[in-house]
């Protein structure tokens, strides 16, 4: 049997680190799958999957995800394709205007239908006309947590029934003791970690003036944001600025896994304010090495983090402050959370999750 993953978002923050994981895992598993790549990632591809390219048929496309050109083309290559793969994985709703008769499509999250989605009128019905036709057609839904589960459900009760839950894991790379694990470390003082997109629902602005409640407390510790940024400026450059916090918090532009590891292990602890996530990998990444978490105590964040974070009200600023106060300083606390942690991440455990997509596209299969 072969079977196609689509690898549009190769190279992304979050779904194209899930595509990475899911098609090493499956070649691991001597699956044979074909794979849609952009061409300008070609090198970077041929350098990522060299031990497995037994196994992974890559073809390179010289369109984007969501461009016209891409939703025609695309569709044609997939038509051909149908001769030679039994089942068809979109790792989000990119569907081209020809879909095959077999496929599954995996829905992180449902941001698009909240308040955090800041797109025109126009964008939100593209979107939700696009969102309707993927999943009214697919055979079967992954989502990636309970809590998105329910969401997909509430606004579709229909389609509930396609729905399976097959939870994120994380990456060998944060559990193996690699060299890169033993690097100096790359910023010298004591530090607070956020990881992620600097988009509205990740809750910067309050992160950064919680943080200013307590530089007085800790005036030798940095906030130390990495991530994507979105524009030239945007509400974190203001809030720096107005709070005169430049020379506190420190910025990390699109840092590679080895850079997202370093910060991990040298953090004093790792802070995820979200108000809105599918799933929300970062604050386990951070447990797998070894860092105390401090959360939002949002609902999909504590199925996912169970007993192994300390909560707090993302949208109460106080309680935020204190919350880092008691992580920062409090050893005991500090210590529960990262033997909790580490217990917590086993239940992530890729081998099960590869195994589950693995079931479900035999079960397709045979269909």
């Amino acid at each position: 049997m072969n079977f196609y993953i689509d690898g549009l978002f190769y190279k992304g923050a979050g779904i194209g680190r899930y595509y990475e994981s899911l098609l090493k895992g499956l070649a691991k598993k001597g699956m044979k799958i074909y794979t849609c790549v952009p061409v300008e990632f070609k090198k970077d591809f041929e350098i990522d999957f060299k031990q497995y390219s037994k196994n992974i048929l890559p073809i390179y496309v010289n369109y984007k995800k969501f461009s016209v050109k891409g939703f025609w083309k695309q569709g044609k290559i997939l038509k051909k394709l149908e001769k030679e793969v039994s089942v068809f994985h979109f790792p989000h709703i990119n569907l081209p205007i020809y879909a095959p008769e077999n496929f599954v499509v995996t829905i992180h999250d449902l941001c698009p239908f909240t308040e955090f989605w800041d797109r025109s009128y126009l964008k939100r019905k593209v979107f939700e006309w696009y969102f309707k036709r993927t999943i009214k057609k697919a055979k079967k839904i992954i989502t990636i947590s309970k809590s998105s589960k329910e969401e997909i459900t509430n606004i579709y009760p229909a389609y509930g029934a396609k729905i399976i839950v097959i939870y994120r894991f994380v990456d060998e790379k944060f559990l193996i003791n690699k060299d890169y694990h033993n690097k100096e470390r790359l910023i010298k003082d004591d530090y607070i970690l956020f990881i992620g997109n600097r988009k509205k629902h990740k809750n910067l602005s309050r992160l950064i003036l919680a943080f200013d409640q307590v530089k007085n407390i800790f005036p030798n510790v940095k906030l130390v944001i990495a991530g994507q940024r979105d524009k030239a400026e945007d509400e974190v450059d203001l809030l720096r600025e107005r709070l005169n916090l430049k020379e506190k918090i420190i910025e990390v532009i699109s840092p590679d896994d080895e850079e997202i590891i370093n910060l991990y292990k040298y953090a004093k602890a790792f802070i995820f304010p979200s108000l809105y996530e599918g799933f929300g990998l970062p604050p386990l990444e951070a447990m797998a090495i070894g860092t105390p978490v401090l959360a939002s105590d949002i609902p999909v964040l504590k199925e996912i983090c169970g007993d192994a974070a300390y909560f707090f009200n993302p949208y109460d600023i106080e309680d935020m402050a204190k919350a880092i106060c008691k992580v920062v300083t409090d050893e005991s606390l500090r210590r529960s959370l990262i033997e909790r942690g580490k217990e917590r991440v086993k239940f992530f455990d890729s081998e099960s999750a590869i195994d589950q997509h693995v079931q479900l596209y035999k079960e397709l299969s045979r269909n």
